[in-house]
């Protein structure tokens, strides 16, 4: 079932202003037989259907695949290892060009995280089984080993562990999908330097329901998430006011279906691939 919304009240809805990657934003997607697949989308604002599909890796192994930003790919080996990766041609439908560190080491013991999402500009936010989130900004260039705080977490929330999905949206914002539906939107205002310091004093606001049946959620940034359920159908849809948390959605809040047979394992969309100013 297709997640459906409460839209606002009456009045001049929220927007924000948003640009995305021209002429095209990438959303990664790790099949079955291990091949990591570059798939290209000229019209993320308006979720019309225009994909473009090109394998970049024949061969990817890793526990976890999540999206830095700008061609920015973090994986987490078997043995808790966090590796750099750059795709070169991520605004495009070009072919592999990998930056030649990718696959650097800069970091261990990851595998402790149930949960691992990049925010953009270095950020990855990570969730311990107890439901404590983390912040982390790795401030290194090229898979050289950096990091803000000297690679020490902080703790900045508690009870991440109730939702079933998570997907970081860029300036801060995540999104969570609960196990009743519902999606509560929730904004970290200081993703740069890591204080605990949210809107609406870490109280998430509930933005959507029927949000329960997805087994994956992604962003594009800016509010734009992918949404895949049981049956491998992939949605799109378009949270218009991703910096302030008003119920306001494209479409009247109905998602739009971007193609079957995605229901093979990781969905990695480019987190900033739109950016909300």
């Amino acid at each position: 079932m297709a997640a459906v919304f409460t839209l606002s009240a009456p009045g001049t809805p929220a927007h924000a202003a948003t640009t995305c990657t021209d002429p095209a934003v990438s959303n990664y997607h790790v099949d079955d037989n291990g091949k990591l697949r570059r798939w290209t989308h000229g019209s993320p604002m308006t979720g019309n259907a225009t994909w473009n599909q090109t394998v970049i890796s024949p061969t990817w192994s890793a526990t976890k695949t999540f999206s830095g930003g700008d061609g920015v790919i973090f994986t987490i080996t078997p043995s808790g290892a966090l590796l750099w990766h750059k795709d070169n041609n991520y605004d495009g439908p070009n072919p592999a060009d990998w930056h030649p560190n990718s696959g650097s080491v800069i970091g261990t013991g990851w595998s402790s995280f149930t949960t691992v999402l990049g925010g953009g500009d270095g950020v990855i936010y990570a969730m311990a089984s107890d439901g404590k989130l983390y912040w982390y900004r790795y401030t290194g260039a090229a898979g050289q080993v950096s990091w803000a705080n000297n690679a020490m977490g902080r703790q900045i929330g508690t009870g991440w562990n109730s939702f079933q999905r998570i997907a970081a949206s860029g300036n801060g914002v995540l999104y969570g999908a609960a196990a009743n539906g519902q999606l509560r939107w929730y904004r970290h205002l200081d993703p740069t330097e890591g204080s605990a310091s949210w809107a609406n004093n870490g109280t998430g606001v509930t933005v959507g329901t029927g949000w329960g049946g997805f087994t994956k959620l992604a962003s594009f940034g800016a509010g734009i998430l992918l949404a895949r359920n049981s049956t491998g159908t992939i949605f799109w849809y378009r949270h218009l006011d991703p910096l302030g948390g008003t119920t306001t959605w494209a479409n009247g809040g109905a998602g739009t279906a971007l193609g079957t047979g995605w229901n093979d394992t990781e969905i990695v969309a480019d987190v900033t691939g739109c950016r909300a100013t």
